[in-house]
Order: structure tokens, then C-alpha cells, then sequence
């Protein structure tokens, strides 16, 4: 496949993906007017307790994630029909080692079935990636799509929340490709921060 028809077959797919959004994507504001706010929990909150299946199967809640140290939580649309999606947890599996150089952790969340996770994550990803089928998790830390249409419905918008060892919301990041390194180091940077104490 050629790169040009590799960039043409994501922008298809980024212009048919259910509810795509400035939130989602790389937000262009007016300058005349406020910021509208980031969606889902604000930073600062408590992030709630999930108890979700990954990939492999197995059984992943919140509390055993935070006892291993800062985590960041990453919502996506679908490993199954989102290529921004895929893209993305590529390129964290990519940074991945940096990532645990810096004593984190990553998940990723989406309203697939694990069947649809296992698939994409065999031979490619690491890390867990957990199933949110119903939507709760997605809808706590609210992050729900309200735009996506029905055949959709319940999936979440692109977001990175990132929790400290208590599960406190130190930082919210909406990137969706960490192919520049300015993302990769923002990252990190909102993982090293949520190593240390809050500030007081």
C-alpha cells in the first residue's frame, strides 16, 4: 500500500467515523469567543472505580491499576472501524517503555467486546486494553459520545485521563495520534506530575 493511499484511506475513515468532534480531534476555537469546556470529569476529581474485562479475558479494576503506580486511562472510539483509534495505541505501545521508564502505565477503555480487543491487541499490544460494553465506565468519567449514531451508541470520545496513585484526575489530555514527540513528552510530563504530591 503506498503512503499516499494509506493517508487517503484514514482521512475516509476520520470523515465517516461516528460523532467526530472538536473535542475529539485537534480543536480550532474562536479567538473571540471562551474555550468551551473539556468534556468529562474535571481534574482534581476522584476517578471512579471500574472492574472490566481485557483483552486476554481477565478481570482489571481500578485499585489493582493505581497499586502498580500513576496510570494514564485512555478512552477510544473502536479497535474495530476507528484507524485514529488503532493509530493511537500503536504509538503508546510504541512509547511504551518510556512510559514504564517513568514508573506509569497505560490503559485503554472503549465500548468494544474483548473478542473485537483481543483481535487488534494479538502480536501488537502490551498493555491492557479493557472492555466497557455497557458503557458505565465511559459514562462516569463522562466522556460519552452524545452525537454518535445509533448503531454507536455508547462509545466514547478520544480522552486521556491521568491519575495519580490515590486516583485523583491530575491532568486531561486530547490527543489522538502520539506520533510527534511533543505529545509523547506531554505525556510523560503529566505522568511524572502525577508521581508527586499535589501542589497545596
Amino acid at each position: 500500500m503506498s503512503i499516499r493511499f494509506a493517508l487517503l484511506a484514514l482521512a475516509a475513515c476520520v470523515a465517516l467515523s461516528p460523532g467526530a468532534t472538536a473535542a475529539d480531534d485537534a480543536p480550532f476555537f474562536d479567538v473571540n469567543r471562551p474555550a468551551p469546556p473539556t468534556p468529562g470529569l474535571a481534574i482534581g476529581a476522584r476517578a471512579p472505580a471500574f472492574d472490566l474485562v481485557d483483552q486476554d479475558g481477565r478481570r482489571v479494576s481500578l485499585d489493582s491499576v493505581l497499586g502498580r503506580g500513576p496510570v494514564a486511562v485512555v478512552f477510544f472510539r473502536s479497535a474495530d472501524w476507528c484507524a485514529y483509534c488503532k493509530l493511537q495505541l500503536v504509538q503508546l505501545q510504541q512509547h511504551l517503555p518510556e512510559i514504564e521508564a517513568a514508573g506509569a502505565q497505560v490503559v485503554g477503555i472503549s465500548f468494544d467486546t474483548p473478542e473485537i480487543l483481543h483481535r487488534f491487541a494479538a502480536a501488537r499490544i502490551s498493555y491492557r486494553l479493557l472492555s466497557d460494553t455497557g458503557s458505565r465506565t465511559i459514562d462516569a468519567f463522562g466522556v460519552r459520545n452524545p452525537e454518535a449514531p445509533e448503531w454507536s451508541e455508547g462509545v466514547a470520545r478520544h480522552a486521556t485521563f491521568i491519575l495519580d496513585r490515590d486516583g485523583t484526575i491530575r491532568a486531561k489530555l486530547f490527543k489522538v495520534s502520539y506520533a510527534q514527540q511533543a505529545a509523547v513528552d506531554e505525556l510523560l510530563v503529566a505522568l511524572r506530575t502525577a508521581s508527586s504530591p499535589p501542589a497545596k
